[in-house]
């Protein structure tokens, strides 16, 4: 893979998202089961060079009832 912006192919894949101490979930929200709330890992690929974001995905089934509206887990 190539970077689009720069030319580079120095590219890190998968690079999970987090928060520092791991206090938090951060990731797309979805509903699990009536009042549940999930939250599904991020992974991003990285150009070492431009430091852009290329993509950011998630590794696991995508047939959810996904959040459209921001806030905490279990906010509204």
């Amino acid at each position: 893979m190539k970077c689009p912006f720069c030319g580079s192919d120095r590219i890190e894949t998968g690079i999970s998202w987090g928060k520092t101490g791991e206090a938090k979930n951060v990731g797309l929200k979805y509903t699990s089961g009536g009042i549940f709330t999930g939250v599904a890992q991020v992974y991003s690929d990285l150009c070492l060079d431009c430091k852009a974001i290329l993509k950011s995905y998630i590794k696991e089934d995508t047939d959810k009832k996904w959040k459209h509206h921001p806030g905490s887990l279990g906010t509204k």
